[in-house]
Protein backbone atom coordinates (compact mmCIF):
# COMPACT_ATOMS: atom_id res chain seq x y z
CA UNK A 1 0.00 0.00 0.00
CA UNK A 2 1.94 2.80 -1.42
CA UNK A 3 1.21 6.71 0.50
CA UNK A 4 2.30 9.82 -0.81
CA UNK A 5 4.39 11.69 2.42
CA UNK A 6 3.06 14.64 1.99
CA UNK A 7 -0.53 13.80 2.13
CA UNK A 8 -2.26 11.03 4.21
CA UNK A 9 -4.12 8.28 2.46
CA UNK A 10 -7.58 7.77 2.02
CA UNK A 11 -8.82 4.60 3.25
CA UNK A 12 -12.45 4.70 1.88
CA UNK A 13 -14.82 2.22 3.57
CA UNK A 14 -11.42 0.75 5.52
CA UNK A 15 -9.28 1.95 7.11
CA UNK A 16 -6.66 -0.57 7.35
CA UNK A 17 7.73 18.34 12.89
CA UNK A 18 7.75 21.05 12.06
CA UNK A 19 7.23 22.93 15.41
CA UNK A 20 5.13 25.74 14.62
CA UNK A 21 4.43 28.81 16.61
CA UNK A 22 1.20 29.23 17.98
CA UNK A 23 -0.93 31.92 20.14
CA UNK A 24 -4.42 31.72 21.55
CA UNK A 25 -5.64 34.95 22.68
CA UNK A 26 -7.06 35.87 25.78
CA UNK A 27 -10.52 35.47 24.76
CA UNK A 28 -10.18 31.30 24.03
CA UNK A 29 -9.01 29.21 26.62
CA UNK A 30 -5.57 30.18 28.55
CA UNK A 31 -2.34 28.70 27.17
CA UNK A 32 0.05 27.60 30.11
CA UNK A 33 3.27 25.70 30.01
CA UNK A 34 3.08 22.05 31.76
CA UNK A 35 4.11 22.56 34.68
CA UNK A 36 5.76 20.18 37.53
CA UNK A 37 2.41 20.03 39.37
CA UNK A 38 2.05 15.93 40.79
CA UNK A 39 -0.79 14.42 39.33
CA UNK A 40 -2.27 11.33 41.32
CA UNK A 41 -2.85 8.46 39.29
CA UNK A 42 -4.88 5.35 39.54
CA UNK A 43 -5.59 1.64 38.45
CA UNK A 44 -7.88 1.91 35.57
CA UNK A 45 -10.89 -0.44 35.88
CA UNK A 46 -11.30 -2.71 33.35
CA UNK A 47 -14.58 -2.80 31.50
CA UNK A 48 -14.99 -6.02 29.69
CA UNK A 49 -17.22 -5.57 26.77
CA UNK A 50 -18.08 -8.81 24.69
CA UNK A 51 -14.17 -9.88 23.00
CA UNK A 52 -13.22 -6.11 23.72
CA UNK A 53 -11.37 -4.42 26.79
CA UNK A 54 -12.45 -0.88 27.73
CA UNK A 55 -9.84 1.32 29.94
CA UNK A 56 -10.72 4.42 30.54
CA UNK A 57 -7.39 6.97 31.35
CA UNK A 58 -7.30 10.41 32.26
CA UNK A 59 -4.85 13.41 30.45
CA UNK A 60 -6.33 15.56 33.40
CA UNK A 61 -8.88 18.16 33.47
CA UNK A 62 -9.21 21.45 32.26
CA UNK A 63 -10.60 24.83 33.41
CA UNK A 64 -13.27 26.27 31.19
CA UNK A 65 -14.95 29.58 31.42
CA UNK A 66 -18.68 29.87 32.12
CA UNK A 67 -19.97 31.72 29.33
CA UNK A 68 -18.65 29.21 26.72
CA UNK A 69 -21.36 26.87 28.16
CA UNK A 70 -25.09 27.91 26.44
CA UNK A 71 -24.40 31.60 25.66
CA UNK A 72 -27.92 31.47 24.27
CA UNK A 73 -29.84 30.02 27.36
CA UNK A 74 -32.08 32.01 29.64
CA UNK A 75 -29.87 33.28 32.40
CA UNK A 76 -32.37 31.96 35.13
CA UNK A 77 -32.13 28.08 33.10
CA UNK A 78 -28.24 28.34 32.91
CA UNK A 79 -27.77 28.96 36.62
CA UNK A 80 -30.13 26.16 37.24
CA UNK A 81 -28.44 23.46 35.23
CA UNK A 82 -24.90 25.44 36.73
CA UNK A 83 -26.80 24.72 40.13
CA UNK A 84 -27.82 20.93 39.11
CA UNK A 85 -24.15 20.58 38.32
CA UNK A 86 -22.07 21.84 41.37
CA UNK A 87 -20.69 24.87 39.42
CA UNK A 88 -19.24 27.53 41.06
CA UNK A 89 -17.97 30.83 39.77
CA UNK A 90 -16.79 32.03 36.13
CA UNK A 91 -14.94 29.03 35.75
CA UNK A 92 -15.83 25.27 35.12
CA UNK A 93 -13.88 22.18 35.52
CA UNK A 94 -14.01 19.41 32.69
CA UNK A 95 -12.47 15.77 32.77
CA UNK A 96 -10.36 14.39 30.50
CA UNK A 97 -11.35 11.06 30.00
CA UNK A 98 -9.23 8.95 27.45
CA UNK A 99 -10.45 5.52 26.13
CA UNK A 100 -8.40 2.57 25.09
CA UNK A 101 -9.50 0.02 23.67
CA UNK A 102 -7.73 -3.58 23.40
CA UNK A 103 -8.79 -6.65 21.63
CA UNK A 104 -6.25 -9.49 21.54
CA UNK A 105 -3.21 -7.65 19.80
CA UNK A 106 -5.03 -4.41 19.29
CA UNK A 107 -4.59 -1.98 21.26
CA UNK A 108 -6.46 1.34 19.83
CA UNK A 109 -6.43 4.45 21.85
CA UNK A 110 -9.42 7.28 21.04
CA UNK A 111 -7.52 10.87 21.18
CA UNK A 112 -4.57 11.07 22.86
CA UNK A 113 -4.87 14.69 25.40
CA UNK A 114 -3.40 17.85 25.62
CA UNK A 115 0.48 16.87 25.77
CA UNK A 116 2.31 19.80 27.35
CA UNK A 117 1.68 22.93 25.37
CA UNK A 118 -1.90 23.50 26.69
CA UNK A 119 -3.26 23.74 30.12
CA UNK A 120 -0.98 23.07 33.47
CA UNK A 121 -3.97 20.47 34.97
CA UNK A 122 -3.90 18.88 31.60
CA UNK A 123 -1.07 17.25 29.68
CA UNK A 124 -1.23 13.86 32.15
CA UNK A 125 -1.90 11.08 29.53
CA UNK A 126 1.55 9.46 29.69
CA UNK A 127 1.47 9.51 33.45
CA UNK A 128 -1.29 7.39 33.16
CA UNK A 129 -0.51 5.39 30.76
CA UNK A 130 3.15 4.13 32.61
CA UNK A 131 0.85 4.01 36.03
CA UNK A 132 -1.41 1.58 34.39
CA UNK A 133 1.91 -0.95 32.76
CA UNK A 134 0.63 0.28 29.03
CA UNK A 135 3.65 -0.30 26.78
CA UNK A 136 3.31 3.16 24.91
CA UNK A 137 5.19 1.10 21.99
CA UNK A 138 2.49 -1.72 22.07
CA UNK A 139 -0.73 0.99 20.95
CA UNK A 140 -1.49 -0.26 17.46
CA UNK A 141 -3.58 2.66 16.28
CA UNK A 142 -4.63 6.08 17.58
CA UNK A 143 -8.43 7.47 16.39
CA UNK A 144 -8.60 10.91 16.69
CA UNK A 145 -12.58 12.08 17.28
CA UNK A 146 -11.56 15.95 16.52
CA UNK A 147 -8.73 18.03 16.30
CA UNK A 148 -9.17 20.20 19.34
CA UNK A 149 -6.19 21.02 21.53
CA UNK A 150 -7.07 18.46 24.57
CA UNK A 151 -7.88 15.81 21.93
CA UNK A 152 -4.42 15.83 19.54
CA UNK A 153 -1.79 17.91 21.31
CA UNK A 154 -0.40 15.06 23.05
CA UNK A 155 0.66 13.30 19.82
CA UNK A 156 4.23 14.44 20.52
CA UNK A 157 6.29 15.04 24.06
CA UNK A 158 8.24 18.00 25.38
CA UNK A 159 10.91 16.68 22.57
CA UNK A 160 8.81 16.58 19.77
CA UNK A 161 8.57 12.92 19.60
CA UNK A 162 6.05 10.54 19.09
CA UNK A 163 4.61 9.28 22.35
CA UNK A 164 3.10 6.08 20.48
CA UNK A 165 5.74 5.53 17.53
CA UNK A 166 4.36 2.95 16.34
CA UNK A 167 0.72 3.68 16.07
CA UNK A 168 -0.94 4.07 12.56
CA UNK A 169 -2.86 7.34 13.33
CA UNK A 170 -6.78 7.67 11.96
CA UNK A 171 -8.74 11.18 11.46
CA UNK A 172 -11.75 11.93 9.05
CA UNK A 173 -11.52 13.01 6.07
CA UNK A 174 -13.46 16.19 6.44
CA UNK A 175 -11.41 16.92 10.01
CA UNK A 176 -8.49 16.29 7.94
CA UNK A 177 -9.58 18.93 5.03
CA UNK A 178 -10.57 21.30 7.60
CA UNK A 179 -7.62 22.06 9.71
CA UNK A 180 -4.83 21.82 6.75
CA UNK A 181 -7.00 24.28 4.73
CA UNK A 182 -4.99 26.62 3.36
CA UNK A 183 -7.30 29.16 4.34
CA UNK A 184 -8.06 28.06 8.08
CA UNK A 185 -7.03 31.08 9.75
CA UNK A 186 -9.84 33.11 7.66
CA UNK A 187 -12.36 30.49 9.18
CA UNK A 188 -11.56 31.27 12.97
CA UNK A 189 -11.94 34.10 15.46
CA UNK A 190 -8.21 35.45 16.45
CA UNK A 191 -8.30 33.99 19.90
CA UNK A 192 -9.26 30.38 18.24
CA UNK A 193 -6.04 31.06 15.33
CA UNK A 194 -3.97 28.86 17.61
CA UNK A 195 -6.24 25.97 17.76
CA UNK A 196 -5.52 25.61 13.64
CA UNK A 197 -1.47 26.07 14.06
CA UNK A 198 -1.60 23.38 16.45
CA UNK A 199 -3.76 21.25 14.83
CA UNK A 200 -1.39 21.40 11.66
CA UNK A 201 1.85 21.11 13.90
CA UNK A 202 0.55 17.51 15.40
CA UNK A 203 -1.35 16.52 12.25
CA UNK A 204 1.98 17.27 10.31
CA UNK A 205 3.98 14.81 12.95
CA UNK A 206 2.10 11.79 11.84
CA UNK A 207 1.88 12.46 8.05
CA UNK A 208 3.43 9.41 7.37
CA UNK A 209 1.70 7.36 9.59
CA UNK A 210 -1.84 9.03 8.81
CA UNK A 211 -4.71 7.54 7.49
CA UNK A 212 -7.83 9.43 6.52
CA UNK A 213 -11.35 8.06 6.28
CA UNK A 214 -15.34 8.37 5.96
CA UNK A 215 -17.67 7.69 8.76
CA UNK A 216 -18.98 4.53 8.99
CA UNK A 217 -15.48 2.59 8.09
CA UNK A 218 -14.40 0.29 10.33
CA UNK A 219 -11.34 0.77 12.77
CA UNK A 220 -11.11 -3.15 13.12
CA UNK A 221 -14.03 -5.41 13.33
CA UNK A 222 -16.89 -4.55 15.74
CA UNK A 223 -15.63 -0.77 16.24
CA UNK A 224 -17.16 1.47 13.55
CA UNK A 225 -16.75 5.08 13.05
CA UNK A 226 -19.91 7.71 13.78
CA UNK A 227 -20.48 10.87 11.94
CA UNK A 228 -20.96 13.32 15.04
CA UNK A 229 -20.38 16.31 13.21
CA UNK A 230 -20.78 19.86 14.60
CA UNK A 231 -18.81 20.30 17.27
CA UNK A 232 -15.96 20.65 15.04
CA UNK A 233 -17.23 19.79 10.77
CA UNK A 234 -15.32 16.56 10.74
CA UNK A 235 -16.06 15.14 14.54
CA UNK A 236 -16.47 11.32 14.97
CA UNK A 237 -17.71 9.25 17.60
CA UNK A 238 -17.23 5.10 17.60
CA UNK A 239 -19.71 2.65 18.47
CA UNK A 240 -17.90 -0.75 20.02
CA UNK A 241 -20.40 -3.90 18.64
CA UNK A 242 -20.81 -7.22 20.24
CA UNK A 243 -24.09 -8.94 19.06
CA UNK A 244 -26.60 -6.53 20.10
CA UNK A 245 -25.14 -4.50 21.69
CA UNK A 246 -23.46 -1.55 21.59
CA UNK A 247 -20.56 0.56 23.58
CA UNK A 248 -20.31 4.56 21.88
CA UNK A 249 -16.83 6.28 22.43
CA UNK A 250 -18.30 10.06 22.53
CA UNK A 251 -15.47 12.05 22.28
CA UNK A 252 -16.86 16.02 22.31
CA UNK A 253 -20.30 14.72 20.91
CA UNK A 254 -21.60 15.38 24.44
CA UNK A 255 -19.53 17.47 26.32
CA UNK A 256 -21.80 17.80 29.66
CA UNK A 257 -23.40 15.97 31.94
CA UNK A 258 -26.24 18.21 32.73
CA UNK A 259 -26.35 20.28 29.77
CA UNK A 260 -26.16 17.85 26.63
CA UNK A 261 -28.23 15.66 28.38
CA UNK A 262 -31.07 18.07 29.36
CA UNK A 263 -30.71 20.86 27.16
CA UNK A 264 -29.57 19.57 23.41
CA UNK A 265 -31.07 22.26 22.20
CA UNK A 266 -28.90 24.50 23.65
CA UNK A 267 -26.13 26.28 21.66
CA UNK A 268 -22.34 25.75 22.76
CA UNK A 269 -19.72 28.35 22.86
CA UNK A 270 -17.68 25.81 21.47
CA UNK A 271 -18.48 24.52 18.93
CA UNK A 272 -17.93 25.39 15.49
CA UNK A 273 -21.09 24.89 13.96
CA UNK A 274 -23.52 25.04 16.48
CA UNK A 275 -27.05 23.84 14.55
CA UNK A 276 -25.18 20.89 13.17
CA UNK A 277 -24.46 20.34 16.66
CA UNK A 278 -27.51 20.42 18.11
CA UNK A 279 -28.97 18.32 15.63
CA UNK A 280 -25.74 15.64 16.29
CA UNK A 281 -27.05 15.69 19.42
CA UNK A 282 -30.27 15.06 19.23
CA UNK A 283 -29.78 12.19 16.73
CA UNK A 284 -27.38 10.61 19.37
CA UNK A 285 -29.06 10.91 22.50
CA UNK A 286 -32.43 9.31 20.86
CA UNK A 287 -30.16 5.95 19.55
CA UNK A 288 -28.20 5.79 22.72
CA UNK A 289 -32.14 5.82 24.89
CA UNK A 290 -33.99 3.52 22.02
CA UNK A 291 -30.68 1.03 22.36
CA UNK A 292 -29.97 1.01 25.92
CA UNK A 293 -26.28 1.57 24.64
CA UNK A 294 -23.23 2.22 27.04
CA UNK A 295 -21.30 5.14 26.86
CA UNK A 296 -17.89 6.77 27.44
CA UNK A 297 -17.90 10.92 27.19
CA UNK A 298 -14.08 12.83 27.18
CA UNK A 299 -15.64 15.46 29.36
CA UNK A 300 -18.11 13.71 31.94
CA UNK A 301 -17.19 13.46 35.15
CA UNK A 302 -14.69 10.67 36.10
CA UNK A 303 -14.33 8.18 34.28
CA UNK A 304 -17.17 9.03 31.99
CA UNK A 305 -19.10 5.82 31.64
CA UNK A 306 -22.83 5.93 31.86
CA UNK A 307 -25.76 5.81 29.98
CA UNK A 308 -28.74 7.72 28.57
CA UNK A 309 -32.34 7.83 29.89
CA UNK A 310 -35.48 9.24 29.12
CA UNK A 311 -36.70 12.30 30.87
CA UNK A 312 -39.95 13.97 30.30
CA UNK A 313 -39.11 15.41 26.66
CA UNK A 314 -35.25 15.42 27.53
CA UNK A 315 -33.01 13.10 28.70
CA UNK A 316 -30.28 12.43 31.59
CA UNK A 317 -27.18 11.02 31.81
CA UNK A 318 -26.65 7.97 34.16
CA UNK A 319 -23.06 7.56 35.59
CA UNK A 320 -22.05 4.02 35.81
CA UNK A 321 -19.39 5.03 38.72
Amino acid sequence: MSRDRNKPENAGETLACNRRKFVIGAGAVTTLAATGFPFPTAAAETIKFGEFEILPLSDGHLMLPARLFAPNAEESARAAAFAAAGHKGDQIRRPLNVTLIRNGDEQILVDVGSGPRFMATAGKLIDDVDANGIDREAITTVVFTHAHPDHIWGTTDDFDELVFPNARYLISEEEYNYWMADDILSKLPEDRQGFATGAQRNIDAVKDKLETFKPGADVVTGVTTLETGGHTPGHISLEISQGNESFIVLGDALTHHIVSFQHPDWISGNDHEPERAIKTRQKLLDKMANEKTRLIGYHLPDPGVGRVERDGTAYKYVSES
